[in-house]
């Protein structure tokens, strides 16, 4: 480069970050529905933290492929996760935050489990060269406040004092 002149950074796609994202989103529900631990993996950064809906926290992309290889062998073999985002909103021009709704359907079932209806809650990262997901949250969508609701959440919280994992401490 002749002295005197900046560098130029790569150009970036001139796909919208958005659609981008979405396609990501769209490989990782691919990559669950294929049951490719791998490839589900892939959608995320080297150091991602994944919060599963029992509040399991993974930490780094090794382990999200571990713990799904093992799911996608036993659990939730021939499962199919169906999902849609909901926003994406772009905080900068590399990083974004993503609301989803997902749903699983298990094998042999005929329709999706609406007890395992969920929101998720991601953090989208553009490296320079893709975007990947660097945090995930998912949650059970549970409302409370709506008749027999309530009576579940209430009831549900007390089986969790009695016979819960720090009931016994």
């Amino acid at each position: 480069m002749p002295q005197g002149q900046a560098a130029i950074a790569p150009a970036r796609t001139t796909v919208p970050a958005e659609t981008e994202i979405a396609a990501l989103f769209d490989r990782l529900i691919s990559a669950w529905n294929d049951g490719n631990g791998e490839a589900y993996g892939q959608a995320f950064t080297r150091d991602a933290d994944y919060v599963s809906f029992d509040g399991s926290h993974l930490q780094g992309r090794p382990e999200i492929v571990r713990v799904h290889r093992q799911l996608f062998e036993t659990h939730l073999r021939g499962s199919t996760l169906s999902g849609k985002i909901n926003s994406i909103r772009l905080l900068t021009p590399d990083i974004a935050v993503v609301h989803a709704t997902g749903d699983t359907q298990l094998a042999g079932r005929s329709s999706v489990a609406p007890e395992r209806h969920s929101i998720q809650t991601l953090v989208a990262l553009y490296d320079g060269n893709e975007w990947r997901f660097t945090a995930f949250h998912n949650n059970r969508i549970r409302p409370i406040g709506r008749g027999i609701g309530t009576f579940l959440w209430l009831f549900t919280d007390w089986l969790w004092r009695q016979f819960g994992p720090l009931s016994r401490s």
